[in-house]
């Protein structure tokens, strides 16, 4: 089985920096992308100091300091009023108590990163327009179809394809959707086309009745990148990246706040898409396939976690691979390993959203004013983020 190629659906986060582990350490992998071309989508991401250590650890520390940001600080503001609730020293901090810097970047700035470095290595296994059809697991091997109808022979099957995956389908055939009546917003503003007064703000979260709204610059400064969420009765597609209009983007963040106001109005094509929960996700594995990422445990932005994740899964899953000679039944180590610390990030992403959103004013009033205080006494920001921030997949111990 060893001597066939380990097959990687999916060109996103997880599938690159898997892809580039398992080369690295001298495995023979072949990926299958369902786009034409590599993702080219500007959507910003936080890269937290557990993504930033796998990302040094890969040999991509130059490449990394040369486009994102790296924030000073970052502050807790009331949506209505602009109160500013809590101010976090960010990367001197973290730095200092994490080893590693926090980073906010563009999405495909990363992936081009990924995609260049494994082109180094071998230009010829990254294949496009390649849209999965399913698979079929053999004694030794597992067989692929793709609906071009080309057929494909591989050791493993990892479907790194998302929160639509087929892989994830084929494991789960029962598990089921369900929208989270919440939709998100993300945009991209040149800094050029906003005042001072928005520019030289630092990344603020912006927490509102039912909404909140996040902004931070990427690409060294010269854009902005925003992300909002407000909850929604309805919704009608799953896929994340469908376009909507500045109109409806409006409405629903209205006029209470001048500076959101101001970064909507110079937005050209906000993205919108649907949070979706999904239920019974119990099988992660079997002998030759395995889904991660978002396929795996899709989980909400309000913690800035789902890349970061993504990469830890990678990382994880190649130390797993490499430790295990022939790759009988490592895949299923792999959930035994991560399925804990991926529901505590679930469940912590969902928490922020719910304090993020907080409609009740006697309620909003006592975690405002606990905010606030605790604040002046000690960095409540990265003491709460402390447990995801210290965690470093390169070595932490595999069970």
């Amino acid at each position: 089985m060893k001597n066939k190629p380990i097959i990687i659906i999916g060109a996103g986060i997880s599938g690159l920096t898997l892809a580039l582990a398992l080369l690295k350490n001298n495995i023979n992998v072949l990926i299958f992308e369902k786009e034409k071309e590599i993702e080219q989508r500007g959507a910003g991401i936080n890269i937290s100091p557990n993504g930033t250590s796998i990302l040094y650890n890969l040999g991509l520390e130059k490449k990394i300091n040369s486009f994102a940001c790296k924030p000073v600080n970052i502050e807790l503001r009331n949506f209505n009023n602009g109160f500013l609730l809590a101010k976090q020293n960010l990367n001197n901090s973290s730095e200092k108590k994490f080893k590693y810097p926090f980073f906010q970047a563009q999405r495909k700035d990363l992936i081009n990163i990924l995609f260049d470095e494994i082109n180094k290595i071998n230009s010829e296994i990254i294949f496009f327009d390649y849209e999965l059809k399913g698979y079929e697991e053999k004694n030794n091997f597992v067989t692929v179809t793709f609906n071009n109808d080309k057929k494909v022979d591989g050791s493993l099957i990892i479907g790194c394809d998302g929160i639509n995956s087929k892989v994830r389908k084929t494991l789960n055939p029962n598990a089921s959707s369900e929208f989270s009546n919440i939709i998100a917003w993300r945009g991209i503003v040149n800094m050029n086309d906003l005042p001072k007064s928005i520019t030289e703000l630092s990344p603020t979260i912006w927490m509102g009745n039912e909404k909140h709204f996040v902004h931070y610059p990427v690409k060294k400064g010269n854009l902005l990148n925003f992300i909002g969420t407000v909850r929604k009765d309805e919704w009608h597609d799953e896929s994340w990246h469908q376009f909507g209009s500045k109109e409806e983007l409006k409405s629903d963040f209205g006029s209470a706040n001048n500076i959101i106001e101001e970064i909507i109005e110079n937005v050209d094509k906000p993205n919108k898409w649907g949070l979706f929960d999904i239920k019974f996700i119990k099988n992660w594995a079997s002998e030759k396939a395995l889904i991660i990422g978002d396929a795996a445990h899709p989980m909400s932005p309000s913690y800035g976690q789902g890349a970061n994740c993504a990469m830890e899964d990678a990382i994880i899953l190649s130390r797993i691979i490499l430790k295990n000679n022939n790759y009988e039944g490592s895949l299923f180590y792999f959930q035994k390993n991560r399925e804990g610390r991926v529901k505590k990030l679930q469940k912590s992403s969902s928490r922020n959203l719910k304090v993020f959103h907080i409609k009740n004013p006697l309620l909003k009033f006592i975690i405002h004013s606990g905010l606030y205080v605790l604040n002046k006494i000690i960095p409540i920001i990265l003491m709460q983020s402390s447990w995801i921030y210290k965690f470093n997949a390169s070595n932490i111990k595999i069970k």
